[in-house]
C-alpha cells in the first residue's frame, strides 16, 4: 500500500497522496472481505473515511477562498 501512495506522489504531487490512500483502502477492503479479516477491513474502511473527509474539506476550503 505504501507503493501506491508513494507513486501517486511521484506522479501526481500532493494529490497523489490522497489518491494513493484512497485506492489502497478500497484494495484493503476488497482483500479483507476476500480473506476475511475483519481487523483488516476495519482498519481500511477507517482510511477510507478519513481520507474522503480530508477530500471534501480541501475542495469546500478550496471554493471558498474563491
Amino acid at each position: 500500500m505504501a507503493i501506491l501512495i508513494l507513486v501517486g506522489l511521484a506522479v501526481q504531487g500532493i494529490f497523489g497522496v490522497a489518491a494513493g490512500i484512497l485506492v489502497s483502502s478500497i484494495i484493503g477492503i476488497i482483500y479483507g472481505t476476500v480473506k476475511k479479516n475483519r481487523q483488516f477491513v476495519k482498519w481500511s474502511v477507517t482510511a477510507l473515511v478519513i481520507d474522503l473527509i480530508c477530500i471534501v474539506l480541501f475542495y469546500v476550503g478550496l471554493a471558498g477562498g474563491m
